[in-house]
Parts: C-alpha cells; sequence; structure tokens
C-alpha cells in the first residue's frame, strides 16, 4: 500500500519534470521568436520615424506592438528562469 504511494508520487513527480521541460522549451521558441518580430518592428518603426509620418496608424500599431513584444519576452525570460 504505501510502496504504491512511493511508486505513483515518483511517477507523478517524473510527469512534472517532463511538463517543466517542455513548458521551458516552449518559452524558449516564444522567446526566440517574440526577438525576432521585436526586431522587425524596430526596423519598421525606424523606417516610419525617417519618412516623417510617425502619426500615422501603422506608427502607433507599431508603438503598440512593441510594448505587447517587451511584456511577452519579461515573462517569458521569467518562466524560464523559474
Amino acid at each position: 500500500m504505501i510502496d504504491d504511494a512511493i511508486n505513483q508520487s515518483r511517477n507523478q513527480l517524473g510527469e512534472l519534470a517532463v511538463m517543466q521541460h517542455r513548458i521551458n522549451e516552449s518559452e524558449k521558441l516564444i522567446l526566440k521568436r517574440a526577438g525576432t518580430r521585436l526586431d522587425e518592428v524596430n526596423a519598421g518603426i525606424q523606417k516610419i520615424r525617417s519618412s516623417a509620418l510617425d502619426h500615422s496608424q501603422e506608427y502607433r500599431d507599431l508603438i503598440k506592438e512593441r510594448g505587447q513584444l517587451h511584456m511577452i519576452i519579461a515573462q517569458a525570460k521569467a518562466s524560464i528562469q523559474n
């Protein structure tokens, strides 16, 4: 009876370790993709700035997306470190 409970606990801990590994790998992928997109967004912002269209909807959308990407990157980094 106790041996069964110990084995069940070990199995569950093993499953949790596998799930944590998968989560970390997913977070790393999210971090990589968000970083790539952030580079693209920053390039788009610079392009618009240089063309003096700072008040365009595209510019505002890129600024908003950049803020969201910074939050995603911060969350992914925090998750990976835990």
